[in-house]
């Protein structure tokens, strides 16, 4: 038995029996057979449900499915019960309620929750508009909202982390694979299985599985020990008391995983100055949903959750992409590897599985070839003809080659400033040094070259997660500061001067991010009934 990252034990795969698509067969649908099938990438349709039993959201459909007593919580029919009762006490008109104030400041307030909500729901539509831009689903207006509604509901019954930036792309996948099976489903198939795919339930079943996806996931949204205010903001505070949990939880990574099965890599990694949470935080809150082909990520998905809800081998995902990068990073220098990292992996996702099974059985599961150098192809995350799953075909899936294209623009552009920093300041101090008394007409930008360059010495590579600076500096906000824009100081550290610093005063150097606070929004008396943040879309 292998050890995961949380302590516990768990069982290589057997020998892998065939199944059909859409025929609830006992021995196909048993638990021990779905996570088989998941390990070998050849989980059966529909594919939602075989995730939502290896989840335990729901018992295998080995004998009556539709569970209507007290086991709800492990039913469909619980599932969907719960949703429409969360549904209906979340949904509550604050003019029905008599004699609340719509200027109301009470925590008990109607009104005041009213307009909390409101600005849940704006900022959960700030990100769902932006899902998979060249999926055609996804830019239906009923999907958005009905996304919209999904995540709000969700965040409002689990305060904390409530809703945090990545969770939309989390929902996305499990809708899509909810509304592929109904696409895809043939006529005659099992009143049990005809029973799950009613397509009115499509949103009560997103509900549930992205729940039972959430499980697993939802300590790695948590933000030290603050918890987030009803409108999704977090509360303004000086300081997090606690390290997030998805940073300690890289940390452990490292020093536990990494350093033992690769202390080469983990050296370089460390001399370079690139921490895990810099690529590491996008790959476990996406759940490496920006690191391949989108095609691709159903049968990677189905492999972690073969595991079950808590998630407890993902470690060996991450363990395999840089193991598997390892030969290229160890030839590339800071800004190289860093620009790797933080862009769509160029292994096969096929490669990273059969890896990740290796490290955890290694007597079990062989060790795949390593990649070779010419093997990483760099993935174009925005192709030239955009792919849809409108058609949900199996064929269409398997040829999905886009990467990402939601960040992808972002992508490339923390690579090259990487670059940039790891360069440009070697190359002003060289040009300095040739040019000790620069010509009249070249001082002044030579002058500036140098200021551009002293603004990139920060920090080796002062790259820091988009996600990682927003949530580190979001509850520093002075309450005299709402709704300005200004510049949240973040403290780096130089090693180049440590020792300097034991002769002189410790300077307290700091990066500036800018950053915009967001607080509620005041509005206007007549408009408060009519307020629908659903409407304020980008097209």
């Amino acid at each position: 038995m292998e050890q995961n990252l949380n302590g516990l034990e768990s069982s290589p795969s057997k020998t892998f029996i065939e199944a059909n698509d859409y025929d609830l067969q006992y021995t196909t649908w048993s638990m021990e057979y779905l996570k088989k099938a998941a390990i070998e990438h050849k989980l059966a349709k529909p594919r939602s449900l075989a995730w939502a039993v290896l989840l335990n959201a729901v018992p295998p459909p080995s004998g009556d499915i539709l569970l209507r007593e007290s086991c709800f919580k492990i039913s469909i029919q619980g599932h969907r019960n719960f949703y429409e009762d969360l549904r209906k006490k979340l949904s509550l008109d604050p003019r029905s309620v008599v004699g609340d104030d719509p200027l109301s400041q009470n925590d008990e307030s109607a009104w005041k929750q009213h307009f909390c909500d409101n600005e849940l729901k704006a900022l959960i539509m700030q990100d769902v508009v932006r899902t998979f831009p060249d999926e055609a689903y996804f830019r239906d207006k009923d999907v958005q909202d009905m996304m919209v509604r999904v995540l709000f509901f969700w965040a409002r019954a689990h305060v904390r982390p409530g809703y945090r930036q990545g969770m939309h792309e989390i929902l996305a996948p499990a809708l899509l694979e909810l509304h592929c099976d109904r696409m895809n489903a043939p006529q005659h198939v099992s009143d049990t299985l005809r029973y799950y795919l009613k397509e009115e339930y499509l949103e009560h079943d997103s509900y549930m599985l992205f729940s039972a996806i959430m499980k697993g996931l939802e300590k790695f949204y948590t933000t030290g020990n603050v918890i987030p205010l009803s409108c999704g903001r977090l509360p303004t505070a000086k300081t997090l008391d606690n390290q997030n949990e998805v940073v300690r939880y890289l940390d452990r990574l490292r020093e536990e995983f990494l350093v033992k099965l690769d202390p080469e890599l983990a050296e370089h990694l460390a001399e370079c100055n690139i921490s895990m949470e810099l690529f590491g935080i996008r790959w476990l809150r996406l759940l490496f949903g920006r690191e391949f082909p989108r095609g691709d990520i159903p049968d990677l998905w189905g492999f972690i959750f073969s595991d079950g809800p808590m998630l407890p081998n993902v470690h060996f995902v991450i363990l395999a992409m840089l193991i598997s990068m390892r030969n290229i990073l160890l030839d590339s220098d800071t800004g190289s590897a860093l620009s790797l990292l933080m862009r769509p992996s160029s292994v096969s996702s096929e490669h990273v599985r059969s890896l990740a099974l290796h490290l955890r059985s290694p007597q079990k599961y062989p060790r795949p070839p390593q990649p070779l150098l010419d093997d990483f192809v760099t993935v174009d995350p925005s192709p030239t003809e955009p792919y849809t799953f409108a058609a949900c075909s199996e064929d269409a899936r398997s040829s999905c080659s886009e990467g990402v294209a939601e960040g992808g623009d972002v992508a490339r552009s923390l690579a090259a400033l990487a670059l940039l920093r790891a360069r440009l300041p070697a190359a002003a101090d060289a040009l300095a040094a040739a040019l000790p008394t620069p010509p009249p007409a070249a001082r002044a930008p030579l002058q500036q070259i140098m200021q551009l360059a002293a603004l990139l010495q920060c920090r080796n590579h002062a790259l820091i997660d988009v996600e990682t600076a927003l949530e580190a500096a979001e509850n520093q906000a002075p309450s005299n500061d709402i709704g300005r824009r200004h510049l949240v100081p973040v403290t780096v550290f130089n090693k180049k001067h440590m020792n300097s610093q034991k002769q002189m005063p410790q300077l307290n150097k700091k990066k500036e991010v800018q950053l915009k606070v967001f607080h509620q929004v005041e509005c206007d008396a007549s408009d408060l009934p009519f307020l629908d943040p659903l409407r304020l879309r980008t097209e």
